[in-house]
């Protein structure tokens, strides 16, 4: 059985299993089932989420989660089915190896937006939708292991998703095209893994002639206030701007940005101004929120993803080789361990 058969044949035996007794109940996941097809994913999450839905009594149980789950990752941009087919896609026509870096490249070409939050939704719906079953668990049912294959890939695309807020045209990075815009993204790249190194070990990396961090504080709506690093790194004599945790945090890490404005959120800009945007700005701008921690997003997400995926794929040799293949890609940057770490991450990223 081929990946894309694979997964499409896992979501199938969730999907259609248990359908509730009524004509209307259904008919309506039904319904559901054609909205997904059909890619209209707004309609599903509408109809699921809703605590009133009367759909939620065609499935047994929490099985409506799983639907809602694929809802909100073809939200994000790319189905259970997209994704699988892109593990192990081929580096290159007429190439018979494929490498993390050519899905990363496939991931971040396609998803959406709203990925980051999207993405959350899908694996708190797959969760949900376990029960409280631990998917490193040897007593999995068949739908089990199929929910786990889906959190885990939901978990692998929120770290390569995270990729995309390091710089600002991830896909410079894998275009050979272009020598001067991707030259250019490489080293972009190195000055985001710089700022994490600085504030998560307080060094200064190879590739900066200089990494610098003061505290800055944030104003929100609702007047509260937020302490930052604002990091400066210079290579080449070129200057890149992020922001992290504060000082006083120690480990420290960047936080997931987007774009530059002041410290009170005015003036948002895609350009780095030194008056009116001097700062980068943070995705999240509820006070109430936790920001996104690149750290976590990275190297928790990924081991978790990979773990999952890797533990419920013995029916498919090839997928599971795949992710092991990309494990061990990234894991060769450190002490080969099996579980990949911050300092891997780094150095495999500055190598794309």
């Amino acid at each position: 059985m081929d990946i894309k058969t694979f997964a499409l044949s896992a979501i199938l035996a969730i999907s259609f299993t248990g359908c509730g007794g009524g004509d209307d109940t259904a008919s309506c996941r039904f319904e559901i089932q054609q909205n997904l097809d059909k890619g209209n994913f707004s309609a599903v999450i509408s109809e699921l989420s809703s605590a009133t839905s009367a759909c939620r009594s065609a499935y047994n149980g929490n099985e409506w989660q799983v639907d809602l789950g694929a809802a909100y990752m073809g939200e994000a941009g790319l189905g259970i089915s997209d994704i699988v087919s892109l593990i192990g896609a081929e580096d290159a026509p007429g190439s018979t190896t494929s490498s993390f870096e050519t899905f990363i490249d496939g991931i971040t070409a396609q998803q959406s937006g709203t990925a980051l939050d999207s993405l959350d939704n899908a694996k708190v719906a797959y969760l949900a939708a376990l029960n409280g079953v631990n998917c490193n668990s040897l007593s999995l049912s068949s739908s089990e292991k199929d929910i786990c294959l889906y959190t885990g890939l939901a978990d692998t695309m929120l770290a390569t998703t995270t990729l995309t807020y390091l710089l600002d045209d991830v896909s410079a990075l894998f275009d050979d095209t272009d020598l001067t815009a991707q030259a250019n993204a490489e080293e972009e790249m190195k000055a985001s893994m710089c700022a994490l190194e600085f504030l998560n070990q307080t060094t200064t990396c190879a590739d900066a002639s200089t990494v610098s961090a003061i505290d800055v504080d944030f104003t929100y709506s609702d007047l509260s206030t937020k302490t930052f690093s604002d990091v400066t790194v210079v290579i080449n004599g070129n200057t890149y701007h992020r922001l992290g945790t504060a000082s006083a945090v120690s480990p420290g890490t960047t936080i997931v940005t987007n774009g530059y404005c002041n410290n009170d959120f005015t003036s948002p800009s895609t350009m780095w101004d030194s008056v009116t945007s001097p700062y980068a700005c943070p995705l999240n701008q509820d006070p109430n929120e936790a920001d996104r921690n690149i750290t976590t997003l990275l190297v928790d997400t990924l081991n978790s993803g990979l773990d999952s995926i890797e533990g419920v794929v013995s029916g498919d040799p090839a997928l599971q080789q795949d992710i092991i293949d990309y494990r061990n890609e990234i894991d060769s940057f450190g002490n080969s361990d099996g579980t990949i770490t911050i300092d891997e991450i780094q150095d495999y990223l500055i190598t794309l």
